[in-house]
C-alpha cells in the first residue's frame, strides 16, 4: 500500500462530526462531566467533617471514612475509564457514520467496546513497560558516564531525555491507527493498525502534532474564559470572603454558587468536553478510514484477516 491519507481531511472531520451531530457531542461531554461531578461530590461529601484547623482531632470514625474513600476512588476510576472507552468508541463510530440518523448518540456496550478496552490496556501496559526499561537503561548509561566525566553525563542525560520523549511521540503516532482499525474491522487489529502506519510515520506524526496544537489552543482559550467567568460571577469573591474553614465541607461555596458552577460545567462545559474528545479521536479514525478505503484497502484487510493468516500458516507448514 503506497497511498497516504489527507491530514487536512482528517483534521476537518471533528468539525463535521460536531456540526452534524451536536446533540451526540453534548451527551458525550455531559456524561463525562456528570460522572466527574458525582465522583467529587461523593468523595468530598464523605470527608466533609474532616477538621482543617491546627490541633483539631478528627472524629473516631474518620479513619473508616478515609479507607472507604480510597476504595470508592478506585471504583470511580475504573468506572470513569470504562465510560471514557464507551465514549471513545462513540466518537470514532460517529466519525465513520457522519450524517446518519442515530437514536442512542452512537453509544454502545458491546464487543467493540470490549475490544477497545483490551487494546487500550495492552497499549498502556506495553508503553509503560517499554518506558521503564528505557529509563533504566538510560540511567545505567548516565551512571557509567558520570564515573568518567560529570559534564558528559549531564549532557548525555539531557540528550537521552529528549530522545525518550521523541521516541514516545513517534510511537504514539505509529500506534494511533490500532484502535480505529479494531473498531472498523470488528476484530483485534494490532497487526493491521501497525501495518497501516508503515511508511506513513511522518504523516501520522504531523496529524498528531496538529491535533495537539489545536487542543492546546482550545485549552488556553477555555482556561481564559473560565477564569474570567469565575471573577465575573463572583465565585472567587464568595470563596475568599469566607472565614477560615474549620472542616473540609466549609471549603465549598454557598449552594447557589455551587448550583451555578455545576450548571455551567454540565451544559456548556459538557458540549465543550464532548467536542474536545471528538477532536482527539476523530482525526485518527478518519485517517484509518481513508487508508482502508484506498485502492489497496480491501486487499490489505483481507490479507491480514485471521482466516487469511491461518491459511498462510497452514501453507507454510505444508511446504
Amino acid at each position: 500500500m503506497t497511498e497516504i491519507f489527507s491530514i487536512g481531511e482528517a483534521m476537518a472531520t471533528p468539525g463535521r462530526v460536531i456540526r452534524r451531530h451536536p446533540m451526540a457531542v453534548f451527551v458525550w461531554g455531559f456524561l463525562m462531566m456528570g460522572f466527574s461531578l458525582l465522583a467529587v461530590a461523593l468523595m468530598f461529601g464523605t470527608l466533609a467533617d474532616l477538621p482543617l484547623t491546627d490541633g483539631a482531632e478528627p472524629p473516631p470514625e474518620m479513619f473508616g471514612k478515609l479507607m472507604a474513600v480510597q476504595g470508592l476512588s478506585m471504583l470511580l476510576n475504573v468506572g470513569q475509564a470504562v465510560l471514557a472507552v464507551v465514549i471513545w468508541a462513540a466518537t470514532m463510530r460517529a466519525t465513520l457514520m457522519i450524517g446518519r440518523p442515530e437514536q442512542t448518540f452512537f453509544l454502545r456496550a458491546g464487543m467493540d467496546e470490549l475490544r477497545l478496552v483490551v487494546v487500550g490496556l495492552a497499549l498502556f501496559v506495553g508503553a509503560y513497560i517499554a518506558v521503564i526499561i528505557l529509563v533504566l537503561l538510560g540511567a545505567a548509561l548516565v551512571a557509567t558516564l558520570w564515573q568518567a566525566n560529570e559534564a558528559a553525563a549531564m549532557i548525555g542525560g539531557f540528550v537521552l531525555v529528549l530522545g525518550l520523549i521523541a521516541l514516545v511521540v513517534v510511537a504514539m503516532a505509529r500506534l494511533s491507527l490500532i484502535a480505529p482499525a479494531t473498531l472498523i474491522l470488528k476484530r483485534f487489529a494490532f497487526v493491521e493498525g501497525w501495518a497501516l502506519g508503515r511508511g506513513r510515520t511522518l504523516p501520522l506524526l504531523g496529524l498528531l502534532v496538529c491535533t495537539w496544537l489545536v487542543y492546546l489552543v482550545v485549552y488556553f482559550v477555555l482556561a481564559f474564559v473560565v477564569i474570567v467567568a469565575l471573577f465575573a460571577s463572583g465565585v472567587l469573591a464568595d470563596i475568599t470572603a469566607q472565614s477560615p474553614p474549620a472542616t473540609l465541607g466549609e471549603l465549598f461555596p454557598s449552594p447557589p454558587v455551587l448550583a451555578t458552577v455545576a450548571g455551567l460545567m454540565l451544559v456548556p462545559g459538557g458540549f465543550v468536553y464532548g467536542a474536545v474528545m471528538t477532536l482527539l479521536s476523530a482525526p485518527f479514525a478518519s485517517a484509518c478510514r481513508q487508508l482502508l478505503d484506498g485502492p489497496s484497502g480491501p486487499m490489505f484487510a483481507a490479507a491480514t484477516s485471521p482466516a487469511a493468516t491461518s491459511a498462510g500458516d497452514a501453507a507454510d507448514t505444508m511446504v
